[in-house]
């Protein structure tokens, strides 16, 4: 077992009752399949197998010796353990090329395989049984990352800081772990920010784990400085790119990567989609307990990365050149670009936001669009309104219920039976610190810098209330105007498919249930017309739009 510097198994290395998942010992029979793979090579003490932050690393497999694995944290290196003869290094994002979340050294003259990042790709799809100890033991290596305490890079910024609660998002969404301090809770941040050469005027702050200082930095910078974001996909060219990685992206990418194509899946937030920001999912098939959607998505990953698909994030596509019938070319910000044989459009639809005046003002300072543990920490003991007569709003009333004193479910409807699945309606009604509004809407936010109070009209009558915390969980709109008018839309501006598509349909042949009006650009999930707002159903069209896709490669001349 894995050791920490006092005797004892480290927390992040235990892994519980789970530990030998998580740390697998590899027999004389597996070691020997993994040599087809790779290379032996000797290290003498002290030589650095890869350090923190190496994007594009070999899996070492130990043969003899023993090394040691130390990840930054805010109290300075921390050593994770051990590892002796049928050990094996690395985690999920060793498959993609990502940055390497820990330092790993030589404590003794070792002898090792090198297998390098195409030929483990090539191993994990080729040795079945191998790959599932591999795969089991990289998700549960990320997970103990994800929970681990104290480590990953220094967040410095404010509860009423709009873009420091977006930064904090993006960062949880993506499964990177960082230590917050916030500029009026946490007395060490004068300290932090003195040490830095940064004021509060400048957060929201992020220091990586080699130093760097980030001043209110995009998304975009942090990815690039912590290894998230990919390096190698400006002017690449794929047999299919997938914009959007929600749960109808991310199926579509598995099912055209195990089947042999060069695939991207791309999204401007994280993978996941909508349905990442889930509490917990309980009607989909197979998950009889639930799941949560960002455990989902991240099993969706998992399978990416394990077929070779390249997942960028955060990547926004701009906009789609389709004047070449054999190429269509993806422009995407920063001034990059993708290009590619097909296309499928799985942008999905994002929550409508109500015509209310300062509604961006308190976006994040008491305005939210997701209720994940963070934000209902931030309603610890106090009254929330959710705002809105979905499976969504439903699921997010009856989880901030176990943070909030009290949650108000505000709807302009009479009542939930339309739009609401029952047993989530259940649950409304056997909550006692629920409360169900009908013919309710809100119409006026009160507060300076953050939210403090609104006005409603409840049936008739304008009513002021002091809560400082409201979900929105209203309607869809599409996210199709990076589309220009490349393709189709019908009049809300969802993507029209198939027989749908009419005389925009301009190919000799008819389109497939999933093409749209432009031959070789299919769409899945909830950016189509028509589709069904489930999670269920957008990973089935994901998938059913790939055997299009291979139809449509092969007609194409």
């Amino acid at each position: 077992m894995s050791k920490d510097s006092s005797g004892k198994p480290h927390e992040l290395s235990s892994g519980g009752s789970r530990y030998h998942q998580v740390y697998p010992t590899l027999d004389e029979r597996q070691l020997a399949t993994l040599e087809r793979y790779g290379e032996r090579r000797k290290l003498k003490a002290n030589d650095i197998l890869y350090s923190e932050g190496d994007r594009h690393i070999a899996m070492f497999a130990i043969l003899s010796g023993t090394i040691e694995s130390t990840r930054g944290s805010v109290q300075g290196p921390r050593l994770l353990g051990t590892h002796g003869p049928g050990s094996f290094t690395g985690e999920v994002g060793t498959l993609a090329g990502r940055a390497a979340s820990a330092t790993t050294r030589a404590i003794s003259d070792c002898e090792v395989i090198v297998i390098d990042e195409e030929s483990l790709r090539a191993l994990v799809i080729a040795e079945a049984e191998l790959s599932e100890t591999i795969m089991r033991a990289y998700i549960l290596r990320r997970v103990a990352f994800i929970q681990g305490q104290h480590t990953g890079m220094i967040v410095i910024g404010s509860t009423a800081s709009g873009p420091t609660l977006r930064l904090r998002h993006f960062l949880s969404r993506n499964a990177q772990p960082s230590a917050y301090f916030d500029i009026v809770e946490h007395v060490e941040t004068k300290e932090l920010l003195a040490r830095y050469g940064a004021t509060e005027a400048d957060i929201p702050i992020v220091v990586t784990l080699q130093g760097t200082v980030l001043i209110q930095p995009s998304h975009r910078a942090v990815a690039d400085a912590i290894g998230l974001s990919p390096d190698r996909l400006n002017g690449e060219h794929f047999d299919l790119v997938v914009v959007g990685a929600g749960p109808a992206g991310l199926a579509a990418a598995v099912y055209a990567a195990s089947e042999g194509l060069k695939v991207a899946v791309l999204d401007a937030k994280a993978p996941g989609g909508q349905a990442g920001t889930s509490s917990k999912i309980e009607n989909y098939f197979g998950f009889p307990t639930g799941i949560s959607g960002q455990a989902l998505a991240g099993r969706g990953l998992s399978q990416c990365r394990k077929f070779g698909a390249e997942v960028g994030v955060p990547i926004e596509a701009l906009k789609i050149d389709c004047t070449d019938p054999l190429s269509f070319h993806i422009g995407l910000n920063h001034d990059e670009g993708v290009h590619a044989r097909a296309v499928v459009i799985a942008t999905g639809a994002r929550y409508r936001k109500p015509d209310l005046p300062r509604l961006e003002h308190f976006e994040g300072r008491g305005i939210y669009y997701s209720a994940t543990f963070m934000e209902g920490a931030f309603c610890n003991n106090e009254e929330v309104i959710v705002v809105g007569g979905g499976n969504s709003a439903g699921q997010a009333a009856v989880f901030l219920a176990r943070f909030a004193r009290h949650v108000h479910v505000a709807i302009r409807g009479d009542g939930l039976s339309a739009s609401m699945s029952t047993y989530l309606i259940r649950r409304i009604n056997a909550a006692a610190n629920i409360t169900l509004h009908t013919r309710t809407q809100i119409v006026e936010l009160c507060g300076e810098s953050k939210l403090e109070a609104i006005k409603w009209d409840r049936q008739g009558q304008i009513e002021h209330k002091p809560v400082r915390h409201v979900f929105l969980f209203l309607g869809a709109e599409p996210n199709t105007r990076w589309l220009g008018d490349c393709v189709a839309l019908d009049k809300d501006g969802f993507v029209l498919t198939g027989a749908d598509t009419g005389d925009r349909w301009k190919a000799d042949r008819p389109p497939h249930d999933s093409e749209t009006s432009r031959p070789g650009i299919f769409a899945a999930g909830d950016v189509r017309s028509g589709s069904v707002k489930r999670v269920a159903t957008a990973v089935g069209e994901g998938a059913a739009a790939i055997q299009a896709v291979h139809q449509y490669l092969a007609w194409c001349p």
